[in-house]
Parts: C-alpha cells; sequence; structure tokens
C-alpha cells in the first residue's frame, strides 16, 4: 500500500448511512441542518480582522458561495477548484483512474478531498498574506500582526473544512 493510499484511507470522512436508500423526510432533515449551519457559520466573524474593504468581494462571495469576513469566506471555492483540476487531470489521461470501478472511484474521491485540504490551506493563506482579508494595518510590523495572520489563517482553515465536512455529509444522502 503506498503512502498516498495509506494517506487517503486515514482522512476524516461523513460515514454513509446505513440503509441503502434515505426517507425522504431524512433527507430533507439533514439537508436542513447543513443549511442552517452553514448560515449559522455565515454569522460568525472572523477574530482579528482589520477594517478592510471587504467590499471588493461582494460579488465574488455570490459566486463562491462564502461570506466575506466571516469563519466561512473561502465558502466552495477550494472543493471546486479541486474537483476541476481532478477532472481534468483524469479526463485527459494524466491520472489514470477507472471510475467505473468502485477502488477507483474512491481513490479519486481521496484524491479531491486531499486537493480540497490544499487548496482550502492555499485560498487562505492568500488572502490572508496578500491583504484581503487582514489585520488592521495599525500592528503593521509588530509581533501582533504575525500572529493576528496566522490566526485569520487558521479560522479560515478551520471553516474551509466545515464547509467541506458538510459537502460530504449532503453528498452522501
Amino acid at each position: 500500500m503506498s503512502l498516498l493510499d495509506q494517506i487517503i484511507e486515514n482522512l476524516p470522512e461523513v460515514k454513509s448511512p446505513q440503509q441503502k436508500r434515505l426517507p425522504f423526510n431524512e433527507k430533507l432533515k439533514w439537508t436542513l441542518i447543513g443549511l442552517v449551519l452553514f448560515f449559522v457559520l455565515g454569522l460568525i466573524p472572523l477574530f482579528g480582522l482589520g477594517e478592510n474593504a471587504l467590499q471588493q468581494f461582494e460579488f465574488l462571495s455570490i459566486i463562491l458561495g462564502a461570506s466575506f469576513g466571516s469563519i466561512i469566506s473561502l465558502g466552495i471555492g477550494p472543493l471546486v477548484t479541486s474537483s476541476i483540476v481532478l477532472q481534468l487531470l483524469t479526463g485527459t489521461g494524466i491520472l489514470n483512474l477507472d471510475l467505473t470501478q468502485p477502488e477507483s472511484r474512491k481513490k479519486f474521491q481521496g484524491l479531491q478531498k486531499i486537493g480540497a485540504i490544499f487548496f482550502i490551506i492555499f485560498e487562505a493563506g492568500i488572502y490572508v498574506l496578500m491583504g484581503g482579508l487582514a489585520p488592521s494595518q495599525l500592528l503593521a510590523g509588530t509581533p501582533a500582526f504575525a500572529t493576528l495572520e496566522m490566526l485569520l489563517i487558521f479560522q479560515l482553515f478551520l471553516g474551509g473544512i466545515l464547509i467541506m465536512f458538510m459537502d460530504e455529509l449532503i453528498n452522501e444522502l
């Protein structure tokens, strides 16, 4: 078993339901729980975020399913990016996976999750370190500024991971 297979095997995941087919009411319940959780997370502001121009992200927030300035500022962007990249790699034959086989599908989903985690970290770092979602500029050059940057990246990472698990929950229904 390769290192990649071991990593995929040990990734946390949302368990599939025991029943082959869930009743509609059960699916509706879990979908509403995911929706309410998404809206609640959209209300949790990022701690340490400075007074910067969040208006520049207004249109982008519609496309990405995000709420800039909140813990879910990354939205579904990392998940979609990971999915598109893997589909392109598989479709062009660069990544040799036969998605009709259950083992290959499982590997594809694991790679998609690893890619999503990579893009969550990458996008969180870019947003914070490039100044889009940055601490107050009054603290620039102080140790507190770097600490707040790392805290913002961690919060964005946490929000991205929660979105990833909510997506997995809805897909398992």
